[in-house]
């Protein structure tokens, strides 16, 4: 067999990994038959994987046989598999390390989140918050709710470590971590006038429970179109005026599902009324590579609904 001079040059891939894997597992079991049942896969499939590893390296590794008691390593495999049992030990110590360090996070992570953080779609709080305390248990959390330009000045302010808002513009200061969209529609209570005329005209001519901070510019020029205003900041607060059926309002579908179901809400015309938002992982730029910081980030557990 020719030798490749170029063998594993570069950045190890994870198919390189799961071959030394895959060929470690074979030494340990002595064989490719035993090593079946600690594999999961089928001898062949094996001996494929361990054919396709020789090739990669450019060497011979071992001599195969259905037996255990013939099955022996060539000197360069017996060399691979004591590189391999060395990296192991080094990854061992890494994660150690890394647990080490999760595990002395102490002080206080204070996170701002939307009040209807429970309903959002594209995470899983009650999770993402487990997982936090798991990794460390030392670290203080601190989590209050705010609407998303009042997120956005208690981080720049430094009151706030990191948040989870719709982007609606990006602040010069502040990182920002796309996470998931979500659309949001025009509502009504059941019973309102404009559930009987939808016509854009009666529509626009009623009062709208709405932010008083800049809307996203995707969806300015639909608030333009309300003359008459109330002011609700915060998502529950809008949804408690839209339900009085004394205004209309826009909210995310994800949180006016459930009152459309019980036939509580009414979409208006959401073939118009209606506008897409980008939500994301906010903190201050400087503040982005803080150990705290992106232990949130790596323990935000996502999800579809």
């Amino acid at each position: 067999m020719v030798k490749s001079a170029k063998a594993l040059s570069g950045r190890l891939s994870d198919m390189d990994l799961r071959l030394l894997r895959v060929f470690r597992e074979v030494v340990q079991a002595g064989g490719l038959a035993p090593a079946e049942v600690a594999l999961n896969i089928s001898r062949s499939t094996i001996s494929v994987h361990l054919s396709d590893l020789e090739t990669r390296l450019g060497m011979p590794l071992c001599i195969r046989s259905r037996g255990r008691a013939d099955f022996k390593l060539t000197p360069e495999g017996e060399s691979l598999y004591q590189a391999i049992l060395e990296l192991d030990g080094h990854l061992a110590t890494f994660k150690s390390q890394v647990n080490a360090i999760q595990s002395q996070l102490t002080g206080t992570l204070r996170v701002l989140l939307p009040d209807d953080a429970l309903s959002m779609p594209g995470i899983n709080l009650p999770a993402t918050i487990a997982r936090l305390r798991e990794r460390a248990p030392q670290l203080q959390l601190n989590i209050q709710l705010a609407a998303p330009h009042e997120l956005e000045l208690e981080i720049l302010a430094g009151r706030a470590d990191v948040g989870i808002n719709p982007l609606h513009s990006r602040r010069p200061g502040l990182h920002y971590q796309p996470l998931f969209s979500h659309q949001s529609l025009l509502y009504c209570a059941a019973g309102h006038p404009c559930t009987a005329d939808t016509s854009e005209e009666l529509i626009t001519q009623q009062e709208l429970a709405a932010p008083d901070h800049a809307v996203l510019s995707g969806a300015a020029h639909l608030y333009r179109l309300f003359p008459a205003k109330s002011i609700a900041n915060h998502m529950a607060a809008r949804l408690a005026m839209i339900l009085s059926g004394k205004f209309i309002g826009f909210l995310p579908t994800y949180l006016a599902d459930e009152y459309v179901r019980n036939k509580a809400l009414v979409a208006l015309r959401p073939e118009r009324f209606c506008y897409q938002i980008q939500n994301a992982i906010t903190c201050k730029s400087s503040a982005a590579e803080r150990p705290a910081v992106q232990l949130f980030t790596a323990a935000l557990v996502l999800h579809d609904r």
